[in-house]
């Protein structure tokens, strides 16, 4: 299973350590990848599809929560 999220298809980006000295060394950026349940299926997928996903229900508790404090 390759590291890349399910739903958007964001894998690693590289790129260089860059030291003090400016030596340049290789190194991976890696995504953040967290386990979801998405339509009943076990999935990786990235912070920002899982942000996206529950985007909905967040603005609907925002809405209510200033409702309730009028």
């Amino acid at each position: 299973m390759p590291r890349a999220c399910a739903l958007c298809g964001k894998h690693a980006a590289y790129g260089y350590n860059v030291s003090h000295s400016k030596v340049h060394t290789h190194r991976r950026f890696d995504v953040n990848l967290h386990a979801a349940v998405v339509k009943g299926e076990k999935l990786l997928i990235c912070t920002r599809c899982r942000r996206s996903l529950t985007k909905d229900a967040r603005l609907a508790q925002k809405k209510a929560k200033a409702v309730r404090s009028r």
